[in-house]
């Protein structure tokens, strides 16, 4: 069977692969007893990610090389239930790093067949979709013990920064086979040491997991779980001053610099972001399309010249459909501001850090503490980590709720917006737009 009728067929494997996990569910071979084989599907097609870096602080190479399978049911723990995924695994792949550190690398997902295909469009017809130039996202985790929080490495910027910790040097994706994805686990297996929080010697998927694989993985370190791959941070954009001061013209009792806006404002965000492209409102005249990342995280990091990314399955080099170059800032949850609070407060803290030594970066959280949550309980499948079965503050989310971007509180702001621990779309007096 060829790469192609393989890779056509993940769509209909994952309908089969829920029908599957419902009536597991209900059998005996889920529970976690009996062998192995009987419950797990081969994955369809396989590659491997590899990925180098270098630690700033002291020259420590810092190298991954792993198998990636794409579609399956895979145990990933011997003694518990199958993990089951749908696209790719692992997901996220964790090397120890420094005194006590943690670097963990977001794989590329390559296991759609157009991307192993060259650009059939245009005047990069017949190229790679692989850039050279590809470089993976990662995330920097300051304690091997806690990698509940970390920090997302989002575009050249991070790199630069003053805070950065490593050096990026290359990276590729290339085809691989069964028996490499057996040798790759096999050794791997083999040479394991348990450190820390790591989940283990195959990385982690964020999967629908057994609750015996949960309680594994929230067992370890501070029994926080894993921060999320998708991690939170808004991009900046510039916008002409006349429409800036016409919209907080129409609200003169907003007099801070930041306005969350909503659809009672003229123009509304949505009208803003048609303006884009039509009336080149941004350097170049680009369209909103180009900065909504949507799907992409999983194929790559930004780069101010060239591509760091995958490339779309059309695109031509005027048309970057979601990678061109903007400013990133890291959007912090609760936990980040006001650390791991423990009693219920009068006022509940978010920020976005728009400060040069923070920009590129993202904050990577699993939302497991309590402040996170506020008023729920953590819910794992039925499995509860002890001492987080029960809310920080009942009446938490009607409480005051603040969002902070540098110095300045977000006037106007909703309150579903700090339920969800999302920034929104806010403008800036100075000509900016963030969303």
């Amino acid at each position: 069977m060829t790469r192609q009728s393989r890779l056509g067929r993940l769509g209909a494997a994952a309908l089969i692969l829920v029908t599957s996990v419902a009536l597991g569910a209900c059998s005996p071979a889920s529970s976690g007893g009996g062998a192995p084989e009987s419950r797990v599907r081969q994955p369809s097609f396989f590659y491997r990610m590899q990925a180098d870096f270098i630690l700033k602080e002291t020259g420590e190479p810092i190298q991954f090389d792993y198998v990636v399978a794409c579609g399956g049911v895979v145990e990933n723990y011997s003694y518990t239930s199958p993990t089951v995924f749908y696209t790719h695994h692992p997901i996220i792949m964790f090397e120890p790093v420094g005194d006590g550190q943690a670097l963990g690398l977001v794989t590329i997902d390559m296991c759609d067949d157009w991307k192993w295909q060259p650009l059939k469009f245009g005047p990069m017809a017949g190229q790679s979709r692989i850039p050279e130039t590809l470089r993976p996202r990662v995330i920097w985790f300051d304690d091997i013990n806690d990698l509940s929080k970390g920090w997302g490495y989002e575009t050249d910027d991070a790199y630069t920064s003053p805070r950065a910790k490593i050096e990026f040097v290359k990276a590729s994706v290339s085809s691989a086979d069964k028996n490499d994805w057996n040798t790759w686990r096999k050794e791997t297996a083999n040479s394991y040491q348990e450190i820390g929080a790591l989940p283990g010697p195959w990385g982690y998927n964020y999967s629908e997991e057994s609750s015996e694989a949960l309680a594994r993985t929230y067992s370890r370190g501070n029994g926080l779980g894993i921060a999320h791959w998708s991690c939170s941070a808004v991009l900046r954009v510039s916008v002409p001053p006349e429409l800036v001061k016409d919209i907080f013209d129409q609200f003169p009792e907003y007099s801070g610099r930041y306005m969350f806006l909503t659809g009672d404002h003229k123009p509304t965000p949505e009208q803003i972001e048609r303006l884009y492209g039509r009336h080149g409102l941004m350097d170049g005249g680009r369209s909103f399309r180009d900065f909504y990342r949507a799907e992409k995280d999983s194929g790559g990091s930004l780069c101010r010249n060239g591509y760091c990314h995958i490339l779309p399955y059309s695109i031509y080099p005027d048309d970057q459909k979601g990678l061109a170059f903007r400013d990133v800032y890291p959007s912090l949850p609760r936990s980040f501001v006001m650390g791991d609070v423990k009693t219920p407060q009068d006022t509940y803290y978010q920020e976005i850090v728009i400060d040069d030594a923070h920009k590129g970066f993202s904050a990577c959280s699993s939302h497991g503490r309590a402040i996170d949550r506020l008023q729920n309980g953590l819910r794992l499948r039925g499995w509860d980590p002890k001492n987080n079965r029960d809310p920080l503050d009942p009446s938490g989310l009607d409480k005051r709720h603040v969002l902070i971007v540098g110095d300045d509180r977000v006037m106007n702001l909703p309150h579903s917006v700090m339920m969800t621990q999302g920034p929104g779309r806010i403008l800036d007096r100075e000509g900016y737009f963030f969303f």
